[in-house]
């Protein structure tokens, strides 16, 4: 599986997770988007069926700042793009905001939904907080584990509801 990464330079370096995977060499720098785009702005959300995508072609995370991200700096990028269902930031900077992840985070979330649960985890060692992604996101992760992208939608749906009437 390959991991690509397209930096805008708009992140903290100390705290930028997609030049610390470039850094270990476990993503490569690149200018054009490669298989699976991760994109919050996406219409299409992620699901088991890109799992054919990752094998074939790998992932690209867009590695910009999320205090600020411009759907330009995403829809330029060529590819099949994909947002991920909520899941809430174990990384200090943002922990437990919704949809505020790391690169590292995005990446993980994708291995995790796509079924490829031990390379995540491998990938949750790269940083202190990378468990805690995991173990506080645990329930979310294994309800989209393996499934098809209408299936995660209304399981979102479910839980933005639940979230909304508390």
């Amino acid at each position: 599986m390959k991991v690509y990464v397209i930096d805008y330079h708009k992140d903290d370096p100390k705290k930028c997770t997609g030049k610390k995977l470039v850094k270990l060499k476990l993503a490569e720098l690149t200018r054009v988007g490669k298989g699976i785009i991760l994109d919050p702005f996406s219409e299409r959300t992620l699901s088991i069926n890109d799992k054919d995508i990752l094998i074939k072609s790998g992932i690209t995370i867009i590695d910009t700042s999320w205090n600020n991200p411009s759907q330009n700096e995403f829809k330029n990028v060529r590819g099949e793009h994909r947002r991920l269902p909520i899941l809430f930031a174990g990384n200090p900077v943002h922990y437990g905001i919704a949809y505020k992840l790391s690169s590292l985070e995005a990446l993980m979330a994708t291995l995790y939904i796509l079924d490829e649960v031990d390379e995540a985890i491998k990938f949750s060692n790269i940083v202190k907080w990378g468990h805690t992604f995991i173990e506080l996101n645990k329930e979310l992760l294994e309800a989209y584990r393996n499934k098809d992208e209408e299936e995660i939608k209304k399981i979102e749906e479910e839980i933005i509801e639940k979230i909304l009437r508390k």
